[in-house]
């Protein structure tokens, strides 16, 4: 079903926040070897990854023009790599989103979602 031009996407913002927040805290005390050798942490990473980068494509082109802090198209370019070429996943790109980026884009994202005041869910736990 597509969804009509009104609809809003604020569950999407909460839902890429939640992915975010689910591999900051999956990976939460682990190095680059222990996160290579754990692959229930790694797979669980990959689709959380995959969440965050789907969540992109429903959140309007004009919304991510006035919010340039976050990186939409790496996200969702992320997305579609994980996706398409999943045998060939670059594990040591993954970490350094992990290690480097990913911390300040759910800070981003959470800066995002109090100031357009989007209303939590019950659904929503992060």
């Amino acid at each position: 079903m597509k969804r009509s031009r009104n609809q809003r996407f604020d569950f999407f913002l909460l839902e890429m926040k939640s992915a975010a927040a689910r591999i900051l805290r999956y990976t939460q005390g682990m190095n680059y070897e222990s996160f290579v050798e754990n692959t229930l942490v790694k797979d669980a990473v990959i689709r959380n990854f995959e969440i965050l980068g789907e969540g992109v494509k429903h959140v309007p082109f004009s919304f991510q023009k006035q919010h340039r802090n976050i990186p939409w198209l790496q996200m969702l370019m992320l997305r579609n790599f994980i996706v398409h070429e999943f045998f060939d996943i670059d594990e040591e790109i993954l970490w350094e989103v992990i290690s480097h980026d990913l911390q300040k884009n759910h800070d981003d994202l959470q800066d995002i979602i109090e100031h357009v005041n989007v209303k939590f869910n019950a659904r929503t736990k992060a």
